[in-house]
């Protein structure tokens, strides 16, 4: 006689909805999501219950999160079409198909429950700010800005407590280039700005090191609880060559990227045993597959959560663990809070303290971090003896372009700015049109990033009385067409207080003159490490009236291309390897 499911045996009396949960709730922490899917049919099927769209929605987000998303928009569906206002479903329904890629079908389902609002009996508050706020986020992954900012300022409107979202809403106008960036908003102080914006937004607002130490303390504060443990405490290895353990994210295209592979390739292995904890992107490129291949030893790390990863580290003995993120996007400082390493440092792809303790060190250079900004600094600077900018070189043919193309006119002096737009400030785009009106025939280059971004600098030109005629925008490119259009620009304009790194390599290989301004962050310095190690500090400035002034002496230069590479100055394994044998033998 076949053995009988004691789930099942109760279908055989009508079986109440509190029942029916509890019973497929006990079969998926049995590890038999099979049984509960077909507990939840069988009952389906039969059952006339008052409340069974709480079936249809229990029976959804079960198919959901083991991973049938058709089939659980269709019991959404069924949810939707019982109790067509149950805001659960519409939200989880939106979450479903925005995973499936119909991102606007999601966003018609959250604008639904949201337009609810104005029924009566609206949606619960948490229910209204929940839609709003994944639209805000689809919006802004869209690079609808606009749409994001209105989205979130009514999330607001409605739960001003909201470090997260305010956080959002800063980083959306800047990089929608709406300003000030700080307006008002109802219940929100601007402290309460200051407080929730987040890291990588502050390097773009203010060089201020004070201000960037706090966003960065009161950033890991309120995102990271993890409880600090040190695995590797006490171990002390004695190998024939010191192990590099180099944790990233990026390594694939990627403006890191894009400066690692030499820098990898460079170390010597007869000294160092260089590790690659990687969790990148596979975008199927050959500059992916050259990273991959500068390391003795690489580990995907794609599927394992922090301490598996801590663990992995152990076990390979790692010397030095480096950071490659910081506070940047896609960190996993989960992995070094264990402390898998005696010796943990960040570098490059956060140009800024990261306020997180378990960081031994930073590697820097004295012309981006000079002693005097160390205070504000809670890792130990290790000075590289050049830039510590890793500055690569390209051989690639690039192709040879035409300003014809891009609509810019052949006798024009034609000034690039082709930084992330969220690095535009108010003050810098004011330098810029300055230099317009002190030069007639120039014309400023800039990234058709998106349509909000490029219609707010097109009314900040005409607020500033300049000839908007004379601003070309064109859209982004691949980056070898991107390598082919900077070779038509007669100078480079940095952005300030946030210089561009991986966009300045690129300049200096297209031998394209490169104006910078720094200040007193690290990030703001950043320029002026690249140029001093290049013998070009006369290129970094001090302020905007030295800026537009060092513009206007290139105006008067003829058009040639500027060599840079006069001596091998970049910063080279030659000089990174000691600075590693130091940490550590340390």
């Amino acid at each position: 006689m076949n053995a009988r499911n004691p789930a099942f045996e109760a279908l055989e009396e009508p079986m109440g909805l509190d029942q029916l949960f509890t019973s497929c709730e006990q079969l998926q922490q049995s590890g038999k999501a099979p049984e509960a899917l077909a507990l939840y049919q069988s009952w389906l099927s039969t059952s006339q219950d008052a409340n069974r769209h709480m079936g249809w929605f229990n029976y959804g987000s079960l198919l959901q999160s083991t991973g049938n998303p058709q089939e659980a928009v269709n019991a959404y569906a069924q949810c939707l079409a019982l109790q067509p206002r149950f805001p659960q479903a519409l939200i989880n329904r939106g979450l479903t198909l925005e995973k499936m890629g119909k991102r606007d079908e999601a966003l018609q389902h959250w604008a639904t429950l949201v337009s609810h609002r104005l029924l009566k009996d609206a949606p619960a508050p948490d229910m209204l700010v929940l839609a709003l706020n994944h639209i805000g986020r689809v919006q802004e992954d869209l690079k609808q800005y606009d749409m994001a900012e209105q989205a979130l300022e009514q999330s607001l409107a409605i739960n001003p407590k909201q470090p997260g979202v305010i956080q959002h809403w800063v980083h959306i106008r800047q990089k929608a280039c709406a300003w000030p960036v700080y307006k008002r908003l109802p219940n929100i102080t601007h402290n309460e700005m200051l407080m929730a914006t987040s890291p990588l937004a502050m390097l773009a607002l203010t060089d201020d090191p004070v201000q960037q130490l706090l966003t960065a303390f009161a950033f890991v504060e309120r995102t990271y609880g993890f409880k600090e443990e040190f695995l590797s405490k006490g171990r002390q290895y004695h190998h024939n060559r010191i192990r590099v353990g180099y944790v990233s994210g990026d390594l694939c295209v990627h403006a890191v990227g894009l400066l690692l592979a030499e820098l990898l390739e460079g170390h010597d292995k007869t000294q160092y045993e260089v590790y690659g904890y990687d969790f990148s992107p596979e975008d199927a490129t050959a500059h992916r597959e050259r990273l991959k291949k500068a390391f003795d030893h690489l580990r995907p790390i794609h599927h394992l959560t922090d301490r598996q990863v801590a663990e992995q580290v152990l076990a390979d003995e790692i010397d030095v663990l480096i950071d490659l993120h910081g506070l940047s996007s896609g960190a996993r400082p989960g992995i070094f809070a264990l402390h898998p390493a005696p010796k943990q440092g960040t570098y490059l792809g956060f140009i800024g303290t990261t306020g997180m303790p378990w960081f031994d060190f930073v590697i820097a250079d004295r012309h981006a971090l000079p002693e005097e900004l160390t205070p504000y600094f809670t890792e130990k600077p290790l000075y590289v003896d050049s830039s510590f900018i890793p500055l690569t070189r390209d051989d690639t043919p690039v192709r040879e372009a035409t300003r014809a193309e891009f609509g810019l006119p052949e006798d024009a002096f034609v000034m690039a700015a082709f930084g992330n737009v969220y690095k535009i400030t108010p003050e810098m785009f004011a330098t810029w049109m300055q230099i317009l009106k002190e030069i007639p025939r120039a014309v400023l280059w800039l990234i058709d990033d998106n349509p909000t971004t490029t219609q707010n600098l097109r009314q900040h030109a005409r607020k500033a009385q300049a000839d908007v005629g004379r601003i070309v925008f064109t859209p982004r490119s691949a980056h070898a067409e991107y390598k082919a259009k900077l070779q038509l620009a007669d100078v480079f304009l940095d952005t300030f207080p946030y210089n561009c790194g991986s966009t300045t390599n690129d300049v200096i290989q297209a031998g394209v003159p490169i104006i910078t301004q720094y200040g007193k962050s690290m990030v703001s310095r950043m320029g002026k490490s690249i140029l001093e190690s290049l013998g070009a500090g006369d290129c970094a400035q001090a302020n905007s009236k030295e800026y537009i002034q060092k513009v206007l002496n290139f105006e008067t230069l003829p058009h040639t291309a500027v060599s840079y590479y006069k001596s091998e100055t970049k910063m080279s394994p030659i000089s990174f390897n000691p600075l590693i044998k130091s940490v550590g033998t340390a």
